[in-house]
């Protein structure tokens, strides 16, 4: 299997991605909170991989998966934002997991001016029955926390 196109996230790619969450939090205030631009995955996995030095894949669509880390395992990150002050509710949900094999996956919190607060890494093996046991394939992040360990945590 050919090694999926990646790139390590610089210090460029972060202000562009802080440029966008600037302009999100804009457009959501210019909409009394009622309209969101939706890039809370791009800027949680954006800074997962800063944080954690994993390579970030350029068409995670196809391949699967989001990153890449240091030993070449796949890595699936998914990331929540609070809607309130803090950190995002437990019985908040991850968007979908593809049916894609990953190594580990990521859950990123940020809260609600998109920072990093989290993050929770859980391996394949003991997240997959969670994950097929809901029929969209989206876990509760208070399931996703039960097999998984907090790898980040911002204070």
């Amino acid at each position: 299997m050919a090694e999926p196109k990646a790139i390590t996230v610089n210090e460029k790619l972060i202000n562009k991605v802080k440029l966008a969450v600037k302009a999100g939090l804009s457009y959501e205030k210019a909409t009394n909170g009622r309209r969101k631009l939706g890039i809370t995955g791009e800027v949680g996995e954006l800074l997962a991989c800063k944080q954690l030095g994993l390579k970030l894949v350029l068409d995670a669509r196809s391949e699967g998966f989001d990153g890449i880390d240091k030993r070449g395992l796949r890595v699936e990150i998914k990331s929540r934002r609070s809607e309130s002050e803090g950190l995002p509710r437990d019985a908040g949900r991850t968007s979908s997991f593809s049916k894609h094999k990953f190594d580990y996956a990521l859950l990123v919190l940020l809260d609600k001016k998109y920072r990093l607060r989290e993050i929770w890494r859980a391996d394949y093996k003991k997240l997959r029955p969670i994950i097929e046991k809901q029929k969209r394939r989206n876990p509760n992040l208070a399931s996703f926390k039960r097999v998984g360990e907090k790898i980040f945590d911002s204070g």
